[in-house]
């Protein structure tokens, strides 16, 4: 790991990882940049085996997103967990899709993430983690600070909410079935078809619409916001750009599939 990413002199834009390991992957602890392309982390494994930042900095540029694609997990005594990491986006300051983090997780089951913080990392219309027909998910202290899109005054606000009310309220993170389309479009090159079927863009593998739903989500110790502070292009450029918008994003919500998730909240922030 530490000599792929060293291959990449610290800017990870462009770069995917496919990791299906039986051991814990722990990452060097250093501040790494993810612009010009897509950071794609693919989480294949099912031994329960951790992602550990180590408590890094991830600083995501204007043209960069850091993306996610899981469909591991770990058994109920031994949960698979992504840990310890800082992400600053550049969302409110690019176009809709852009300067953001985002993790969609497929089937996995026995999930937990814990102490993790996003500022500026949510787009205006996706989700930070989108949940399609997972199991015993656990989110515990995360920090969430900011959501948006650049340039939106009050007038286009109303006019986006009439047009698109999603747009406006798409969680932090989206609790979902697997079915066509449930994921959107937007980042599904041959790079993720170890999760997603080329053939339609967007359908994951073996979704249909009479999947079961996601179920058994736990949020708690955690904290949403909106973010007043630097983006993580300005981190990169070592400017003071700042965040655009000083929206709080919605925390947790299922508004499309079938069903009704058990979801517990405990201990939050809002």
């Amino acid at each position: 790991m530490e000599k792929v990413l060293k291959s990449h002199r610290n800017n990870l834009g462009g770069l995917t990882l496919t990791i299906d390991n039986p051991s814990s992957i722990v990452f060097p602890q250093k501040v790494y940049k993810v612009t010009e392309g897509n950071l794609v982390i693919n989480l294949v494994g099912s031994s329960g085996a951790d992602i550990d930042f180590n408590n890094s900095t991830f600083y995501i540029g204007i043209t960069g997103n850091f993306l996610i694609r899981m469909i591991s997990g770990g058994e109920s005594s031994n949960y698979e967990t992504t840990k310890n990491a800082s992400f600053y986006g550049s969302a409110s300051n690019t176009e809709e899709g852009k300067g953001r983090f985002g993790l969609n997780a497929l089937k996995a089951h026995n999930v937990h993430f814990e102490y993790l913080s996003f500022y500026d990392a949510q787009s205006m219309g996706y989700h930070l983690f989108d949940l399609a027909a997972v199991d015993n998910f656990i989110f515990n202290d995360l920090e969430v600070r900011g959501f948006g899109k650049a340039g939106l005054s009050s007038l286009d606000r109303d006019r986006l909410y009439k047009s698109n009310p999603h747009a406006l309220y798409s969680e932090a993170i989206q609790v979902d079935s697997a079915y066509e389309g449930c994921f959107g479009t937007y980042g599904f090159s041959d790079s993720t078809n170890i999760i997603f079927n080329k053939e339609k863009k967007g359908l994951p593998k073996n979704a249909d619409s009479k999947s079961k739903i996601s179920t058994n989500i736990t949020l708690k110790n955690s904290y949403f916001g909106p973010y007043t502070g630097v983006i993580g292009q300005g981190k990169i450029d070592n400017e003071r750009y700042m965040a655009r918008q000083y929206f709080s994003a919605t925390a947790i919500g299922s508004h499309s599939g079938t069903g009704t998730p058990k979801v517990t909240i405990m201990d939050n922030t809002f």
